[in-house]
């Protein structure tokens, strides 16, 4: 019993020993072969297909009705109640800073003009005698200061005068366009007598009002007097550019919004005041990466997208800033030209190895954002 077991193991080591030495002394081509069967049933690369990552502006367009104003506007009044001697002005037509419009009748006042000067010119006689014979005891000095107040209230009635006789004109405080003329000689006029408008709209305001949200933007508008374009339904087909000129100095605490004014230049007088507008104002924004929607992923932490670096996917944690037309704006850790993956996304892990199918277009794209 003892010997048949020693043979046992004497052929066991036999048959180790032999195995022992064909594992080292088999030929590389064994090796290799072995190698290349472990490389076959290796996984192969995920196939994707990217897009290269843009920046864009973050741009608002605001939109909102306002109407328009003239550059000076006025309405004018007598300053006094008389009778309407002459009409001088047309609807529409251009007067000058100064132009009378209405004469008044101011004969009176002529009459009140000329005895204010014989009044003036007695009283300065007076003074300039009384002057020369006080000084040799002709005449005591209280008469020389009584004939000078005299003579200094004769003056004020000379002005008094002179004004009394302005007033009796209406004239144009500016340079404008006149409206149609809401009186005729013969009339009798008092202060509440509309007479006509008068506009000067070579540059037309259009006042619109901002949200609360939007005054910091309006104030950077209104410092380089930024572009608006609008529109009226006068005129549907044409579009009109401006400048933000001018905003309030408060905001409305009812309505929380504040008052902007755009300066639209009226060298063609088509426009005119108390129109309606809508204006569109562009407010530039931040810059941030643009992707496709479908690029766009969501999970436990938030959205993220895939992009690839090293040719390898990466996992990049992204803020959803704002949608337009298709794409999205993100607040993300990722460089401007870098491939954002738009297909192949559900077969992605972190740093798992990537073919790119569309290598060349995404080359191409990416170099055309470069340059």
């Amino acid at each position: 019993m003892l010997k048949k077991t020693a043979t046992l193991m004497i052929i066991g080591a036999i048959i180790v020993a032999a195995f022992w030495q064909f594992q080292v002394f088999k030929s590389p081509s064994d090796k290799a072969s072995r190698a290349t069967k472990i490389s076959a049933g290796a996984k192969p690369a995920t196939k994707v297909i990217t897009q290269a990552v843009v920046f864009t502006s973050n741009n608002i367009m605001f939109e909102a009705v306002g109407t328009g104003r003239a550059k000076y506007s006025a309405d004018i009044y007598p300053a006094v109640s008389e009778q309407v001697m002459d009409v001088f002005f047309e609807a529409q037509q251009n007067v000058k800073k100064g132009d009378v419009l209405v004469q008044l009748d101011n004969r009176e006042e002529k009459l009140a003009l000329k005895l204010a000067g014989v009044m003036l010119r007695d009283s300065k006689t007076t003074l300039d005698r009384y002057e020369k014979v006080v000084k040799m005891g002709g005449v005591p000095q209280s008469k020389v200061d009584s004939a000078r107040a005299i003579y200094e209230s004769a003056q004020v009635a000379l002005d008094q005068a002179k004004l009394a006789l302005e007033e009796r004109q209406i004239i144009a405080p500016f340079d404008g366009i006149v409206g149609i003329p809401n009186v005729d000689p013969g009339d009798r006029v008092d202060t509440d007598t509309f007479i006509t408008g008068l506009d000067a709209r070579d540059v037309l305001y259009v006042d619109f009002e901002v949200p609360e949200a939007l005054a910091g933007a309006l104030k950077g508008a209104q410092a380089i007097k930024q572009k608006i374009i609008a529109t009226t339904p006068s005129y549907p087909a044409q579009i009109f550019e401006g400048l933000i000129t001018a905003q309030e100095s408060r905001v409305d605490e009812n309505r929380r919004t504040l008052m902007a004014r755009a300066s639209i230049l009226n060298i063609k007088d088509i426009l005119r005041p108390g129109m309606s507008f809508t204006t569109k104002w562009d407010i530039p924004g931040k810059d941030y990466v643009t992707v496709p929607e479908i690029s766009v992923q969501w999970g436990r932490d938030g959205s993220f997208i895939w992009v690839i670096r090293d040719n390898k996917a990466e996992k990049i944690k992204a803020r959803v800033v704002a949608r337009k037309s298709g794409r999205v704006l993100l607040d993300a850790s990722v460089e401007d030209g870098e491939l954002v993956v738009v297909e192949g996304l559900q077969r992605l892990r972190p740093h798992i190895e990537v073919q790119i199918l569309n290598m060349s277009d995404s080359s191409s794209t990416s170099k055309g954002q470069t340059q």
